[in-house]
């Protein structure tokens, strides 16, 4: 499908982009998101080989991706937040990990849609805690020159259209599976605007390092 071809071309576009970015000033000038990144496209274009000779059974393994983002972000965010408000994170990333090893079988063979949900609900806290502090602090850079801030954005946006995909889906599914197919085509194009944040922000990166 069209949209699939569009949302691959731009999820490399961006990595593509991160990985030169890297070459020239390093993974620490963009906070380390060509790691992201390049994770992402590798399990986007494993799933698709795994669809096109109709196997279906890596969907387990988008648990581990799900924890891998709480992790990176973790990183990612650590990075900017400061003092009492690093420490609430760090804390904050440690009951989540607690409770997904103690309570979420993310070791079996199908996806764990309570684990989608908690890495929304947390890009969704940590975008708004940036957005809460950047506004509140003053800066010369104007906010839309800021990459952290299409970061965000682009997480903010992300989280919100996937819980409103995620919790109706069981019902969908055996009600009206039409429904959910567009949902899942609009997935796709929130997955492209996403990732066109991070282009974007990836520019902010390169032209800060300047």
């Amino acid at each position: 499908m069209l949209i699939q071809i569009i949302y691959i071309a731009v999820l490399l576009a961006a990595t593509v982009k991160s990985v030169v970015l890297a070459g020239k000033k390093g993974l620490s000038s963009q906070n380390f998101l060509a790691v992201f990144l390049m994770v992402s496209l590798g399990l986007e274009m494993y799933g698709h080989y795994k669809i096109y000779i109709r196997e279906f059974d890596f969907a387990y393994l988008f648990n581990y991706y799900s924890i891998f983002m709480i992790v990176f972000f973790y990183s990612y965010y650590s990075k900017i937040f400061s003092g009492r408000l690093k420490t609430a994170s760090l804390c904050v990333v440690i009951a989540i990990l607690g409770y997904i090893l103690l309570l979420v079988r993310f070791y079996g063979e199908n996806y764990q849609n309570e684990l989608g949900i908690m890495v929304c609900l947390y890009f969704i806290i940590n975008a708004l805690v940036w957005f809460y502090t950047r506004l509140k602090n003053f800066d010369e850079i104007k906010i839309m020159d800021d990459p952290h801030f299409w970061v965000s954005c682009g997480l903010l946006f992300w989280s919100i259209f996937f819980i409103f995909r995620t919790i109706p889906m069981f019902f969908l599914r055996d009600n009206d599976p039409a429904f959910l197919e567009i949902l899942k085509n609009i997935q796709y194009g929130v997955n492209i605007v996403m990732y066109g944040m991070f282009y974007i922000a990836l520019t902010q990166f390169e032209k800060s390092t300047k």
